[in-house]
């Protein structure tokens, strides 16, 4: 008998992806407690494989799912970035994502934007 979806255990995948002038992390999956620690070591390698990249950019678009873990994991992005001298910029949340960094205030402390193109952080009434 095939295990039903809602029993697999959540899972991430984060690849890295040449961006510009800016290291690209392609996120995708569920964010949680269990799967933090895998993003944390993405972090980690992008940031110790190409010195000091002027900023890094973590593409949300295909982030089903983040809880409070996977915010947690975000924060500490964040501070690692900082601590190289790096900008982490959190970019196409999906709509549940984008509606638990504003809820939760994340969204005011780290750069959000809902394109590429655009470098402000996600706006107040977003949903």
């Amino acid at each position: 008998m095939a295990a039903s979806p809602e029993l697999d255990p959540p899972g991430l995948d984060v690849r890295l992806r040449p961006g510009g002038d800016a290291l690209v992390l392609d996120v995708a999956g569920d964010l949680v407690q269990g799967t933090g620690p895998l993003l944390h070591a993405a972090v980690s390698g992008a940031l110790d494989t190409h010195p000091s990249p002027r900023e890094l950019v973590m593409d949300l678009s295909e982030l089903r799912f983040c809880d409070s873990g996977g915010l947690n994991a975000l924060v500490r992005a964040h501070h690692h970035a900082r601590e190289a001298g790096t900008e982490l910029h959190l970019m196409n949340p999906t709509t549940p994502v984008a509606f638990l960094l504003h809820l939760t205030g994340v969204a005011q402390v780290l750069r959000v934007s809902p394109n590429p193109g655009a470098t402000t952080r996600v706006a107040a009434d977003a949903p």
